[in-house]
């Protein structure tokens, strides 16, 4: 009778577990306004903090952070990173700024006033996108899995896949969190996911490949990446890597937890 229910009960499970994800919604959107972007910055991070607009630019030999009023396109203060550096994500919490950088396993820590470096943690394998829930940092390294990060000592508390669908979606960059959410670029990508932080399933997504008009591309434009929250007027920002923009766009669902 035990083996009976034991092999039940393993049926039900196996059962569960074959059932398909709830297919990731569409969400449309609206341009509210437009702002002068670099089309110098690689960017790899993008986040307010305190009213300004701090951003991460890539490439080597030309890394560096910076920060500037939003409607301005000339750096309030910047910080080069050495050469031989790769800038990444930032994402500001408890008042340090956490850069991430490439491949080199270093993850920079900044006062965010000044860009003044205070501080490194060591990390296992890539750096991509970083933003944090409030109490810990969370981390992209290129696959589809995000860690979750002690911003005490840079140690992995835990980790989550990323699924669309059920199928684990590689590739995730730039990250952003809104409403109870992780917003997420994805490398070669025009969307932005969004993502329970439970359980890492895609419960929507933004699909911008006609935000930038062709008339203001050309051979050095890249994909959009760059996601930035400001919380107090909860307004969302994106733009994209060489992009001569900044749009500040508005979803037709708010989507929070």
């Amino acid at each position: 009778m035990h083996l009976a229910l034991s092999s039940f009960g393993l049926l039900l499970y196996l059962f569960a577990v074959a059932l398909p994800c709830q297919a990731a919604k569409a969400i449309d959107y609206s341009v509210v306004a437009e702002y002068p972007h670099s089309t110098s910055s690689f960017i790899q991070g993008l986040e307010f903090y305190q009213g300004q607009l701090y951003e991460s630019a890539g490439g080597y030999g030309r890394s560096q952070l910076q920060f500037r009023a939003l409607a301005s396109n000339t750096p309030t203060a910047s910080a080069p990173l050495n050469p031989s550096l790769f800038a990444e994500g930032l994402s500001i919490l408890n008042d340090k700024l956490y850069q991430l950088t490439w491949k080199s396993g270093k993850a920079l820590v900044y006062d965010p006033r000044t860009l003044k470096r205070v501080s490194h943690f060591n990390y296992q394998g890539q750096g991509w996108g970083l933003c944090n829930d409030g109490s810990q940092l969370i981390m992209s390294n290129g696959t589809s899995q995000l860690q979750f990060i002690n911003p005490e000592n840079f140690t992995v508390s835990h980790r989550i896949t990323v699924r669309e669908n059920g199928k684990p979606i590689s590739w995730i960059n730039e990250l952003e969190w809104v409403n109870g959410y992780i917003y997420a670029n994805v490398w070669q990508s025009n969307r932005i996911l969004i993502i329970n932080p439970k359980n890492g399933h895609v419960e929507a997504y933004v699909d911008l490949s006609t935000l930038l008009p062709v008339s203001l591309r050309n051979t050095t434009t890249g994909v959009l990446n760059g996601i930035a929250y400001h919380k107090a007027s909860q307004k969302l920002y994106v733009t994209g890597k060489n992009w001569p923009k900044l749009y500040q766009i508005q979803l037709n669902r708010i989507m929070s937890r």
